[in-house]
């Protein structure tokens, strides 16, 4: 099973939040450091505007509670004094979580679709690093599976209402008609490219300032804008009427004494900052100032919800099946204690079986060909496999179902170890011991059927 440690929109405001956001650079150092810590065994983590999460598990059966302490400290550690802003799920309730971040149900905007790509992205970086393992490679595809699932058996994400789709609309509430309007895009956010489309498509010039000139040349094609030098900043903000920035700066980008000097250049005329950063990139105390409109990313996400209450009854229905899913999950990893032994047993099995022939064929047997030899080899492939259908079966059955069953998992497995001696290295000396002892004793060992 797996943790969940980490904070979001429901626990921190951006002010914390943007405290805690590690650049793409830094998040696989983060993982790394942190897997080379007892308890921790795996980890990634899924970053967002609105939240910081890691998914962790446990290194040789490390008590979950432990790992989730392990994660929270090293949160702590980057950003001290979030601790109270911190939440963790453990064991079932950390699947439950993670599937429901992936199908968008713990988003402040219900059912937006970039979640999804960015637990993805989020799994792909950590695989890069080398830093998951079998816990987080069986999980991961669940949770997608459960996303999908919502998507397709539900119409949570129709009608989509976007932070994109408000910003543009809380534009034409403070400016009425777009056509003739400067529109200026600092950074290249994803979702700051989507604002200025539709800025462009309501007939606003586009302006794009960035400081990599291939990349704002690129930007700038893909928006129908003209690109802009990052030294022209200060200038292109006076030309600005909505200025859409999505910066991965550790700092405030436009600063508050920007703010102020492109509001006396512009002699009056209203201005609109839509800040989708975090850390935010425009100073917040702009907001202050006569006739400039500052909206984060929790403002407009805010906005969102509130438009939202019609998908309630969607909402619900996926909230069915992600517990479904989460059931499911469970099962299937409490089905997986039995893997062990189940392996330990087919290998005891298999390795006396093979013994038996090995000794038989060395003996009275050694007269056969290669094609009765592989007949004899394939005979005793299927007495092990008739032989061990069931006992798997069942003892994942016992596993899955225990308050149905008059024995433990935990018995069964034990008296399965004793019974059968599993143990690998102690099995495999037996055989040679035996092995050596009749040798001398007997030269002519006996056959498999006389054995039995």
């Amino acid at each position: 099973m797996i943790v969940v440690v980490g904070l979001s929109h429901r626990t921190a405001p951006i002010e914390i939040r943007e405290r805690l956001s590690l650049p793409r650079e830094r998040v696989v150092p983060f993982l790394q450091a942190l897997v080379q810590q007892a308890p921790v065994g795996e980890a990634m983590m899924i970053s967002t505007c609105n939240r910081v999460e890691i998914v962790a598990a446990g290194r040789n059966g490390a008590d979950l509670g432990s790992v989730a302490d392990a994660c929270a400290l090293a949160l702590e550690r980057e950003a001290s004094g979030i601790g109270k802003h911190l939440y963790s799920y453990v064991s079932g309730s950390a699947v439950r979580h993670l599937f429901r971040v992936a199908a968008s149900l713990d988003s402040l905007v219900v059912g937006e679709p970039q979640i999804l790509g960015q637990v993805k992205d989020a799994f792909e970086l950590a695989r890069g690093g080398g830093t998951l393992g079998p816990a987080l490679f069986r999980t991961l595809p669940r949770a997608l599976r459960a996303a999908k699932r919502v998507r397709t058996e539900t119409s949570i994400g129709s009608g989509q209402v976007s932070v994109p789709s408000v910003a543009v609309d809380l534009t034409r509430q403070i400016f009425g008609e777009l056509r003739g309007r400067t529109a200026l895009l600092v950074g290249s956010g994803e979702m700051a490219e989507t604002v200025a489309r539709l800025l462009s498509g309501q007939g606003a010039r586009i302006q794009v300032v960035g400081r990599t000139p291939e990349r704002v040349e690129e930007l700038a094609r893909a928006v129908s804008g003209e690109p802009r030098r990052w030294h022209e900043l200060r200038a292109a903000l006076v030309d600005a009427d909505v200025v859409i920035a999505s910066t991965s700066a550790p700092g405030y980008v436009i600063d508050y004494e920007m703010v102020v000097g492109s509001r006396r250049s512009r002699r009056g005329r209203e201005q609109f900052y839509i800040d989708l950063a975090v850390p935010r990139d425009v100073d917040p105390r702009a907001n202050a100032i006569d006739g400039v409109f500052v909206y984060n990313i929790d403002d407009l996400s805010q906005a969102v919800a509130q438009t939202l209450s019609l998908r309630s009854r969607e909402a619900a229905i996926a909230e069915d099946i992600i517990e479904d899913e989460t059931r499911g999950y469970e099962r299937w990893a409490e089905g997986e204690q039995a893997t062990p032994t189940i392996v330990r047993l087919r290998e005891r099995v298999r390795a006396v079986l093979s013994f038996e022939l090995s000794r038989t064929l060395r003996g009275r047997l050694k007269h056969l060909g290669p094609e009765e030899r592989a007949a004899l080899a394939r005979m005793l492939e299927a007495v092990e496999n008739r032989l061990l259908h069931a006992p798997p079966v069942r003892l994942r059955r016992r596993a899955c179902e225990p308050e149905s069953c008059e024995l433990s998992f935990e018995e069964l497995s034990q008296a399965l170890n004793e019974l059968f001696e599993l143990d690998t290295a102690a099995s495999v000396q037996y055989l040679r011991d035996e092995d050596s002892e009749e040798t001398m004793n007997d030269p002519m060992p006996r056959t498999v059927s006389g054995e039995a």
